[in-house]
């Protein structure tokens, strides 16, 4: 999944809507294979800088989160999964321009996620960053 993501934001970056095109597709993408968008969160995001977000994750639901940037400016996006205790449960911190990790409950519970502008052309620009959380 991650490699269509990738391809999607590639190809999206050479038109002049950007971000418009990027979520555009994505989500495209993600109905045609089946997903639900539950979450799209926005944050303005300098270099080193992150956001998080908390929701129920369910038992018997398969989600995938996705994190990204609006702007072509941000080279290394990271995203983690957090339980309620604090440890931690999926993480992609790879040199990714886009994030995804997967995950399965077995038990409902509330779970932190956060995503990070970890690298970026400009470290003190404020980039327009986005989460996904999509689920089946």
């Amino acid at each position: 999944m991650k490699k269509v993501l990738l391809t999607i934001i590639f190809l999206s970056a050479s038109y002049a809507i950007y971000a418009q095109n990027v979520t555009a597709e994505l989500k495209a993408y993600l109905r045609q294979n089946g997903w639900n968008v539950a979450t799209e969160q926005y944050a303005c995001l300098s270099e080193g800088e992150f956001a998080s977000y908390s929701k129920t994750f369910y038992a018997g639901t398969e989600y995938t989160i996705i994190a990204y940037s609006e702007e072509s400016g941000v080279m290394d996006i990271d995203v983690f999964l957090y339980d309620e205790d604090g440890s931690l449960l999926e993480e992609d911190s790879d040199n990714a321009d886009v994030a995804t990790v997967g995950y399965a409950p077995y038990v409902s519970r509330e779970m932190s996620v956060v995503f990070m502008n970890y690298d970026s052309v400009n470290s003190i620009k404020e980039y327009n960053c986005k989460l996904m959380i999509a689920y089946k």
